[in-house]
């Protein structure tokens, strides 16, 4: 167990603090009676400030509504764990404060609307539905509550979702939706919850029909996503809810354990707050499954608590690396708006994701790296979320999972990366180890107004490396990377007049191709990064491994002698881009870096919504099926979600 102490020092951030270490003195029943005389003081505190620090007022704070529940079940009269340890007084007062946090938030309404329709952002939607779940499934056992009737609201999602003044006791509001959804009628906590396990029902069938996460692999939102889905197998009454999310639970670690490698996920994320970062969330929970500590941080907690387990076949899938060899795996997520206009009312802080997404994950993945890119439809439109901080990029088994990533550039005063959190959006094609990336020119989104538009595009771009990577040779402008037995090659693609051309005044040069600048690139001064001279230059990935190329020289020569064109389009200064990598069998990719057009491989269009939703050799999925299978050797795992 982590020291109490340690725990508020974590708990704590920018006079934040959490209930996890009350939690813990609980768990180990100490100092009980100090405990529960602090905690009645929090939850029926008036001093704005012990309000603010602990966000009592912020209806949407992500943590408290899953410390509140876990204490009542774990502690309370009712508890499974040590039950009495939270007194009769202090449990009395937090359900009052779960009620208040509840009552308006909890709209039957809500219920009833598309499982596609996200309030806030994913994560946000799952607090808000999963502690609709949980605190209705209490409230209707409770005699003080059981009776109580809910609003009438039905004005839209994300009531009280006001960044104006949220947290102390002069918390504002704000104004409700616009929506007029309400019938008249009386709903208790009983009719709330069966409306929620319908929901809940609709919800996991959905996801296993059509594709998961918007927020896919998010190094620290997948904590509130997998956490809060967990709970709903750990604390819902309903037998048929609780199997389904078992096995929901086992398609998201099976996603996981075939796209990673030493417990390192690899392939495309969404909403990446540090794109080095390899120890997240994902990695965390998986640690404790594998034999190894837990955590005793928000959300990680209710991990320590569950009984979910992992499944002997996707233990064989995680543990066997060099097993399951080399493949693709492909699958389709969501993210892509329905581009309905006018928008809804009542959706204005509500993501409206289109249920035949054109939104298509790539990973090619080998014992020694994982190379992974999302490739959208040019004629996608995106929620406000679906580009926010996309990372796509290698990733190298080793120490830290070293990674090698495109990435908006920000510089500081002395001219090196400045941060790592990308807003920029980059188109993207993939086939098997090569990866053609690009800054996108244009794209579309509709954002709620939770979220205002922004501009997200025309950013200084370059390649990150950081600085713990092997061997590292530039040559021919291509730059090579072994790292263990794997190898990288990256090149910025520029041609001429990458800075502009002038009718009449320029003269372009002859022939239907232009010639590579090889000078397309400069380091920065910490030698972690390059800067590209063309913002919108292409970027080329080509990975190998050992096995195929003995030396990294051999690879280097194989990808030196490989077909690069860039062809000429009507406007000087404007390409299409033709590679083809290493390879007999290797195909010829075609990427446009003058417009949004489809690329191609081996002549055939990008193809954004295959007949499958998930495919690989260990995972499939026909599309809207909702039949999976997971695969290892002889064993498997059939599941039927409808």
């Amino acid at each position: 167990h982590l020291s109490i102490r340690r725990q508020r020092q974590m708990c704590i951030r920018d006079r934040r603090e959490a209930f996890c270490p009350y939690f813990a003195q609980m768990w180990l029943g100490q100092d009980l009676d100090k405990v529960n005389a602090d905690l009645l003081a929090i939850f029926t505190t008036d001093d704005s400030e012990v309000q603010q620090k602990f966000r009592l007022n912020d209806h949407w704070c992500l943590a408290i509504n899953q410390q509140f529940y876990h204490m009542y079940y774990a502690f309370g009269s009712k508890g499974s764990v040590s039950p009495g340890r939270l007194y009769p007084e202090t449990e009395k007062a937090l359900l009052a404060l779960l009620w208040d946090r509840m009552e308006y938030k909890d709209d039957i309404h809500l219920a009833r609307q598309s499982t596609w329709w996200m309030i806030g952002s994913e994560n946000h939607d799952l607090v808000a539905k999963v502690s609709s779940l949980i605190s209705s499934q209490i409230f209707m056992n409770e005699p003080d509550y059981r009776d109580r009737v809910y609003p009438d609201l039905g004005s839209g999602g994300g009531n009280m979702y006001w960044f104006h003044r949220m947290y102390g006791q002069d918390a504002v509001d704000g104004p409700e939706g616009r929506a007029n959804d309400k019938d008249g009628k009386s709903y208790t906590a009983a009719d709330h919850y069966a409306a929620w396990v319908d929901y809940f029902d609709e919800y996991f069938s959905e996801r296993a029909r059509k594709g998961f996460f918007l927020e896919m692999a998010s190094p620290g939102y997948m904590a509130v996503t997998v956490s809060y889905l967990t709970d709903v197998f750990d604390l819902c009454a309903d037998a048929a809810l609780v199997e389904k999310a078992e096995m929901f639970l086992d398609v998201v670690w099976a996603d996981w354990a075939q796209d990673q490698l030493n417990g390192v996920r690899g392939g495309a994320k969404t909403r990446v707050a540090d794109g080095s970062r390899w120890q997240d969330a994902m990695y965390e929970f998986a640690r404790f499954y594998f034999g190894g500590a837990g955590s005793a941080q928000t959300h990680h907690f209710a991990q320590l608590l569950s009984e979910y387990e992992l499944k002997p076949i996707i233990w064989d899938i995680a543990l066997d690396r060099q097993g399951l060899g080399e493949f693709a795996y492909l699958s389709r997520t969501p993210g892509e708006e329905e581009g309905v206009w006018p928008r809804p009312l009542g959706t204005e802080r509500t993501l409206l994701c289109d249920t035949e997404s054109r939104l298509l994950r790539y990973s090619w993945v080998t014992p020694d790296y994982i190379l992974g890119c999302q490739m959208d439809h040019p004629g996608a439109i995106h929620s406000h979320l679906s580009t926010q901080k996309r990372w796509q990029g290698i990733t190298f088994k080793g120490e830290d999972g070293p990674r090698v990533y495109p990435t908006e550039v920000v510089q500081d005063e002395q001219g090196n990366l400045e941060n790592r959190s990308s807003m920029g959006y980059c188109r993207t094609v993939q086939d098997k180890k090569v990866m053609v990336v690009q800054q996108a020119r244009r794209f579309s989104q509709m954002n709620p107004d939770w979220f205002p538009a922004k501009n997200f595009g025309n950013l200084d771009f370059g390649i990150y490396f950081g600085d713990g990577l092997g061997r590292t040779v530039e040559k021919k402008g291509w730059i090579f990377v072994e790292q263990g037995d794997a190898y990288l090659a990256t090149r910025v693609v520029m041609g001429e007049y990458a800075e502009g051309w002038t009718i009449l005044v320029d003269d372009a040069s002859p022939g239907l191709t232009s010639g590579l600048i090889e000078d397309s690139y400069a380091w920065s001064p910490d030698r972690e990064t390059i800067y590209l001279k063309d913002k919108y230059a292409g970027m080329i990935f080509e990975a190998s491994r050992r096995a195929h190329h003995s030396t990294l020289e051999a690879f280097m020569a194989d990808v030196l002698d490989n077909p690069l064109v860039l062809d000429k389009t009507v406007v000087p200064g404007f390409h299409v881009l033709r590679y083809r990598g290493c390879g007999d069998n290797a195909a010829e990719i075609t990427f446009n870096l003058a417009n949004s057009e489809m690329p191609m491989v081996g002549g055939e269009r990008v193809n954004y919504a295959p007949d499958m939703v998930m495919d690989s050799p260990f995972l499939k999925s026909v599309y809207n099926s909702g039949i999976v299978e997971i695969i290892k050797g002889g064993d498997r795992q059939i599941l039927d979600f409808n």
